[in-house]
């Protein structure tokens, strides 16, 4: 019956845009049905119940490693390599009778994370057995196979962001140790395709948003971890498609809605803010593209290659989530995609011409402002308190750094910043008062 009523759910939510733009329901009305739908039937889940379980499978997992701990040397091999196996065949028996049982969410998440964490102390354990060399790539990479079938089998979120985390601390590991990480992007397809069934079966569900941050998060980790940097720069516009292809991604899943509904916006829009900013400053447009290769690094010739086909794929995904997201047209989809766009730009014109660094700083300048009037008007407009002061963020951290930058003196900086700051207080209680008289939710 649960699964019945999260399809019809499914159908209404996707329903609400249409139902908006013709005019039938209005916005207000519309963004009251989200919210019901967001609190009162998301999956049935009780989250107080997953946590109780996680914690209790980590205090479990944690009481047998010290329990083997404590007469650990007076043991013979045999033995301690008999206990070692103990936690991962008490971690399988958990995960079959979560899947013969069908558990609920909580008893799949407590399997997942026990025998996710069992699967490193056995390793670990054995390894310490029988002296086997360390190798941290190679140990972290087996934790990571091991574990990738529990998050596919018994569909748990925690497992999921186990293995997101190996593979990410495989890559660090792998550039230290090697050189390259290029296996990286292979090792998240998995996790690329659970998150896509997640989404396809019920997108409003938390496991499904946790997943998908986890995935998300790993992406923006591991993109600064695998590249090459053979070709100075060329991360610029691989974050920017990484960045945009997000909040795109976000604008047409979870249309209408924000923050913490919206996960894949509100990540892309933070990171798009963060990354502008740091566009803003000359000194990061020098000495970069194709005119700058570093011919110290091994493997350059297969680097620039991989790093261009990297960003190629991260373009060719920001291009997919336009296309799809511009059926909406509206002034922030127009606005968030056009960051790779001016990314590209900046970085062509960096390449062939030395003195465009200050150009594209002030061009990123005026791209930083625009974002975040766009977000103060937006906010005015739909009475949303939250991308109101989103947007005079944005705008306050621009004109503050610029302001810095300067040489006027102390005492205006001072009046400045107070004027800031009333602005701020004036425009929320406007805010507030406006909905609370239209009653509106704060």
């Amino acid at each position: 019956m649960r699964k019945v009523a999260e399809k019809h759910r499914n159908w209404l939510l996707g329903e609400l845009p249409l139902l908006q733009q013709e005019g039938v329901l209005a916005p207000e009305t519309a963004d009251a049905v989200r919210a019901y739908y967001a609190q009162n039937t998301r999956s049935g889940l009780h989250w107080a119940l997953v946590i109780c379980a996680v914690l209790g499978a980590l205090l479990i997992g944690s009481g047998i490693i010290l329990l083997f701990a404590h007469n650990w040397e007076a043991l013979s091999r045999p033995a301690r390599a008999a206990l070692a196996v103990c936690p991962i065949l008490l971690g399988s028996g958990l995960g079959l009778a979560a899947l013969w049982r069908g558990g609920g969410t909580a008893w799949r998440e407590a399997a997942g994370l026990f025998h996710a964490l069992a699967v490193g102390a056995s390793i670990a354990l054995i390894g310490q057995t029988y002296h086997l060399p360390g190798d941290t790539p190679a140990f972290l990479l087996t934790w990571a196979l091991l574990v990738l079938p529990l998050s596919l089998l018994l569909r748990a979120s925690a497992a999921s962001l186990v293995y997101l985390a190996l593979v990410c601390g495989w890559c660090a590991a792998a550039q230290s140790a090697y050189g390259q990480a290029a296996a990286f992007w292979p090792l998240l397809l998995p996790s690329l395709v659970h998150v896509a069934r997640l989404l396809r079966d019920d997108r409003h569900a938390p496991g499904t948003a946790v997943s998908l941050a986890g995935l998300l998060l790993a992406l923006c980790v591991g993109t600064g971890l695998a590249l090459e940097r053979t070709v100075p720069g060329l991360w610029i516009v691989a974050y920017a498609a990484l960045l945009s292809a997000a909040a795109l991604l976000g604008l047409q899943l979870f249309p209408g809605r924000d923050g913490w509904g919206n996960l894949p916006k509100a990540f892309g829009l933070l990171g798009t803010v963060i990354l502008a900013y740091i566009f803003t400053w000359p000194e990061l447009w020098r000495e970069i593209g194709w005119t700058h290769l570093r011919h110290d690094w091994a493997f350059r010739a297969w680097g620039v290659w991989f790093d261009a086909g990297v960003t190629v794929a991260l373009l060719a995904a920001w291009a997919f989530a336009a296309v799809t997201a511009f059926r909406r047209d509206s002034v922030e989809t127009l606005t968030l995609a056009a960051l790779p766009v001016v990314a590209s730009l900046g970085f062509v014109t960096s390449t062939l011409c030395r003195g465009a660094a200050t150009l594209n700083a002030l061009v990123f300048n005026g791209y930083m402002l625009l974002l975040g009037v766009m977000h103060i008007v937006l906010g005015c407009r739909a009475s949303r308190l939250r991308q109101l002061n989103f947007g005079m963020a944005t705008v306050a951290l621009l004109l503050v750094t610029r302001f810095f930058d300067t040489d006027f003196p102390y005492w205006l900086r001072g009046i400045v910043f107070i004027a800031l700051g009333s602005l701020f207080l004036t425009v929320n209680l406007l805010m507030a008062r406006h909905k609370k008289q239209k009653g509106l939710p704060a």
